[in-house]
């Protein structure tokens, strides 16, 4: 628990506007004294996040911060869909496919819960 930022949870519009609007909420709500370090891993990590959400999740869909102190920053982005991301080699060539790639590398850890009502994909940020 940190004692300088408590949790915060963003409902996600699930349109382009998305990745801006998660982007924002972490201007307001990011924990500088525990995770400054980490903030330009965490606007990437949130927009990958986001943005797989948005292209193949389902409505509602929600992003949630939570700052461990320093067991670190734990991003969430929870939506309706059924369907799992997943780690996988994308073509030289190709125009997307990267974004899990991209929160694997940045994160200390990452995974997916599904449930009954959709899924979180997490990730955890660690200085």
């Amino acid at each position: 628990m940190c004692q300088y930022t408590p949790p915060a949870e963003l409902v996600l519009v699930m349109d382009d506007t998305a990745g801006r609007h998660a982007r924002r909420f972490l201007d307001e709500h990011w924990c500088r004294p525990h995770a400054a370090d980490l903030r330009p891993q965490g606007d990437l990590v949130v927009t990958e996040l986001v943005t797989n959400a948005v292209r193949h999740g389902a409505p509602p869909a929600a992003l949630t911060l939570d700052c461990a102190g320093e067991a670190g920053v734990t991003v969430r982005v929870r939506d309706a869909g059924t369907e799992l991301p997943r780690l996988r080699q994308a073509d030289p060539g190709a125009l997307g496919g990267r974004g899990i790639a991209l929160v694997d590398v940045l994160s200390a850890q990452w995974g997916v819960d599904p449930g009954p009502d959709g899924k979180t994909v997490w990730s955890r940020l660690v200085a």
